[in-house]
């Protein structure tokens, strides 16, 4: 019987509609722990994106590397990788990166991610790579973003008045790590 109440608890419609948009994580997930890469997007700390109006492109690297068409190393360069800028260099548009992972420049990879730039632009592209720790990618806004969406799915199960007439009444409890964000 208890199980199913806390089943049932998780599907509560309230714990639906109540739901409010994602917050940036709190300090206590984690709290001894500062990741930089997720401070940056979750906390809004990341510099705003420089646009390139030649490009017609708002200069969001993240958004752009997460929408590029490619698959494999080529996701994971894209994904994995930092913009440090965006330059014309005569008819030609540089994109300079820094990739945190040496594997992932593969001449290959690098020809494959020129070419999906270039198909996404239009015009002709060069990418130039630079090994070092990258904090602003594709991937760590992501796993910002999905921290955020958990957190506030368990904000929201944890205030549900549902929920907490339950856990008062029948001592029900919220099964650790059972919470998903929609």
């Amino acid at each position: 019987y208890g199980e199913r109440m806390k089943a049932n608890a998780a599907r509560s419609p309230s714990a639906i509609r109540s739901a409010k948009p994602a917050a940036a994580p709190s300090s206590a997930r984690g709290a001894s722990v500062s990741d930089p890469a997720r401070d940056l997007f979750a906390g809004g700390k990341a510099p705003p994106a420089k646009p390139v109006p030649e490009l017609d492109w708002d200069g969001d690297w993240p958004a752009l590397a997460s929408s590029l068409p490619v698959r494999g190393v080529v996701h994971q360069l894209a994904q994995q990788s930092e913009m440090l800028a965006c330059e014309r260099d005569g008819n030609t548009f540089l994109f300079k990166l820094r990739v945190p992972i040496e594997t992932l420049c593969s001449p290959a990879s690098l020809e494959k991610l020129t070419a999906a730039l270039q198909e996404r632009f239009g015009k002709p592209a060069r990418v130039q790579t630079e090994i070092g720790a990258a904090r602003q990618t594709a991937n760590a806004k992501a796993v910002a973003e999905r921290e955020a969406r958990q957190q506030q799915a368990e904000e929201t199960m944890h205030s549900d008045p549902f929920i907490q007439t339950l856990m008062r009444e029948f001592g029900a409890t919220i099964v650790p790590g059972s919470i998903k964000p929609v």
